[in-house]
This record gives C-alpha cells, sequence and structure tokens, in this order.
C-alpha cells in the first residue's frame, strides 16, 4: 500500500473546510453546507480500498445534489488557501484531480495531460486554460 491519509492529514483538511470530520473504521466523512447558495455536499475519504488489479489506495467521493464524484488511488493532496483541498492522482503522463471548497464547491478535472502544467499559458488552447492554471497548483505535489 502507498499514499495513506493520517490522523494529522484529516486534522488539516478538517480545518481548511470548517468541518469536523465524522470517522468511520478507516473512512472519514464531512458533510458541508453553504448556507448562502443552499448548496451542500458530502466529502467521503477511504483508506486501504481494494481498487482492483492489485491496487489497494485511498478512494475520495463527493456526493452533491448534482451528481457523485469518485478518485481512486488518491497518491497525495494539496491544501489551497483559503478554503480548498486538492485530492491528486497521476502517473507519468496524465493527471486527474478532484476538488472540493469550505462554500460546497467540487470541481472534477480528468486524464490531464502533465505538459500543459507547466506550459506557457498565453500559448495554451483557450480551452484547456482553466485547467492548466487550476492544477498547475498541484505540480510540487505530484508524484
Amino acid at each position: 500500500m502507498g499514499f495513506s491519509f493520517t490522523d494529522n492529514d484529516i486534522k488539516a483538511i478538517s480545518e481548511i473546510l470548517g468541518a469536523e470530520a465524522d470517522k468511520l473504521d478507516d473512512s472519514f466523512s464531512w458533510k458541508l453546507k453553504n448556507e448562502e447558495t443552499g448548496q451542500s455536499l458530502v466529502l467521503s475519504l477511504y483508506n486501504g480500498v481494494d481498487l482492483g488489479r492489485n491496487i489497494n489506495g485511498p478512494l475520495i467521493s463527493i456526493q452533491t445534489k448534482q451528481g457523485y464524484y469518485e478518485l481512486h488511488d488518491c497518491m497525495s493532496y494539496v491544501i489551497f488557501e483559503p478554503d480548498e483541498v486538492i485530492f491528486i492522482n497521476a502517473n507519468d503522463d496524465l493527471v486527474s484531480c478532484l476538488i472540493v471548497g469550505r462554500g460546497s464547491t467540487c470541481s472534477l478535472y480528468s486524464n490531464i495531460s502533465r505538459d500543459i502544467l507547466s506550459a506557457d499559458f498565453a500559448s495554451l488552447d483557450p480551452a484547456v486554460l482553466l485547467s492548466a492554471m487550476q492544477l498547475s497548483l498541484t505540480e510540487t505535489a505530484l508524484p
């Protein structure tokens, strides 16, 4: 087993999200609600999940009124001040991230080429600019 969330990680995530985690065995969940917009979500983090293909690692899920999102084999995360957590899965070529914010925001980026993270933003196609800017924040945490 590779990466696993520690008690210190859970504390850091709880602080940035402004909510305490509920713990059950080796899983944690946070219920977030934005009182201004009425948006809400449930973030769940599971350590040591059998993900198939002999992979055992963290699974991150987010359930909203609009949908359900999962990131398998989370390898790292980045706290992005003032109020977001970026959960990361990457290989040599591609990056996928699930981002959750204190205001019950949620974004998913999947199979993004690592090349665009360090590219000159002015040279990028406008369609990939948002993912390049958002995910460039993860470069220091990538394996």
